[in-house]
């Protein structure tokens, strides 16, 4: 049962059971139509305030892995990888390779990044920051947002309450997806190769600790590196130097 199915039903006095009996345990729900799509609503509310932050922080580690392995490739940072948060992950990665991600979903990640904020730190509600940021989107964020969310958050003002749904959770894990493969496109051409066929090995290494011991070893190596690593081409020779460092 979903909230499109009760609204055949809205305004009805009639409880659950005696409308949908065909539904099993639905003698659970002794509710009318009007309390059972209160629950529904306010579960996608609370389920999106619970999401949008997990599907940040997911992104956070993985662009702390990118600016680690930056630092590994002898590109210099302005601060430790370990020590840069969200509020400043991409930026610090447009720094070191002079590329730059896509302006839309930069303002749609940091809007997101605040929404949670204000969410977690001030009690749900709008404060001074995302009314900033919201001031500064491009007509195109708000045209990105709205297609996936169906609404928009630019009429926000100081003090009005956050509510999350399912499409806020749409955008974080799109906006997290782009800015995910950008980053990638980012680090192909910034990190050295040898950097690169050094994680191949790591990486098939992890998967089978016996295979560096194994003697078809380099073939191995240069069948897991078409796979998994294919944009980047690296020859039998580069791959076998690693294969020798380690």
């Amino acid at each position: 049962m979903c909230s499109s199915d009760l609204q055949l039903t809205e305004g009805s006095d009639r409880l659950l059971p005696e409308i949908f009996p065909q539904i099993p345990h639905i003698g659970r729900l002794n509710l009318t139509t009007e309390v059972a799509q209160d629950i529904l609503t306010s579960g996608d509310v609370h389920l999106g305030a619970m999401a949008v932050p997990y599907v940040l922080a997911i992104h956070e580690d993985y662009l702390k892995t990118c600016l680690t392995l930056l630092q590994r490739g002898g590109i210099s940072l302005s601060q430790s990888p370990g020590d840069a948060k969200l509020a400043r992950q991409h930026e610090e990665i447009q720094g070191a390779t002079g590329k730059i991600f896509t302006t839309t979903s930069l303002q749609q990640l940091h809007t997101l990044r605040l929404m949670r904020n204000c969410t977690i730190h001030s009690g749900g509600r709008v404060n001074n920051t995302l009314v900033n940021q919201l001031a500064a989107w491009t007509p195109d964020t708000e045209t990105g947002w709205a297609k996936l969310t169906r609404r928009s958050p630019r009429a926000l003002q100081i003090g009005d309450i956050i509510t999350f749904g399912h499409g806020e959770i749409l955008i974080a894990l799109a906006v997290t997806k782009v800015l995910a493969r950008e980053a990638n496109q980012i680090l192909q051409p910034a990190l050295p190769r040898g950097l690169w066929a050094d994680l191949v090995v790591e990486d098939l290494e992890a998967e089978n600790p016996s295979a560096l011991a194994a003697p078809d070893i380099i073939r191995r190596a240069t069948g897991f590196a078409r796979f998994y690593y294919g944009p980047l081409k690296l020859t039998s020779t580069e791959i076998t130097d690693a294969i020798k460092r380690h």
